[in-house]
């Protein structure tokens, strides 16, 4: 598995062009009930992975106390818990590049896939570059969009609030990538263990 440290300094040359919509605020109900993004991995926090691999500006969507390092912005959907779809809304507002990165804080591999996910998104008339995982499955938490494309996505939606995060790829063009892996999405403690050491700190 990549080094988080030595993968964002590789994608450095990408913050001009991009930034990250880290959605890091679920129940973590199938990790027993724990902040995901505080989870102990190798000895440092989940979200820490990921914060050392991103170029760019990133919002993390939490309704959790997060200490997070300076110039990273915390945002929440109000009432908190709503979703995927909950968390982007309110993040959208946010973001001033052209280019936005949707990827989920226990997927700490996944912003590896961000230079190959731009340069699909480069494909005429695309509006989202994705991933499809090696199981089949389309992973709409680890995808680059045209911001304008991700707003009207949102604005076609009655609701933004406990949808799943496919349906706003009903009206986009959607190109996709092969993850190889680098997408895993680790949802309980003992999946997570199989990709290192493991430690909860929830008190």
């Amino acid at each position: 598995m990549p080094d988080h440290r030595q993968v964002g300094r590789a994608l450095r040359g990408l913050v001009a062009l991009i930034e990250t919509i880290l959605l890091a605020g679920g129940r973590g109900e199938r990790m027993g009930g724990v902040d995901k993004a505080s989870v102990l991995l190798d000895g440092r926090r989940l979200i820490d992975h990921l914060l050392d691999a991103l170029p760019g500006p990133v919002i993390v969507v939490s309704p959790h106390d997060l200490p997070l390092p300076p110039g990273v912005r915390r945002v929440s959907e109000d009432p908190p818990f709503g979703g995927p779809v909950a968390g982007i809304a309110a993040a959208v507002p946010h973001v001033r590049s052209d280019l936005v990165a949707v990827l989920s804080v226990d997927a700490p591999d996944s912003p590896a896939l961000l230079p190959v996910l731009i340069d699909a998104l480069a494909t005429p008339g695309a509006d989202v570059a994705l991933v499809r995982a090696a199981d089949g499955w389309v992973q709409p938490l680890c995808a680059v969009w045209r911001r304008e494309a991700l707003v009207a996505a949102l604005n076609a939606l009655e609701s933004t609030r406990d949808v799943a995060a496919k349906k706003l790829l009903a009206a986009a063009s959607v190109v996709e990538v092969p993850g190889a892996g680098l997408d895993t999405d680790y949802d309980t403690l003992a999946d997570l263990a199989r990709r290192g050491n493991v430690e909860d700190t929830t008190p």
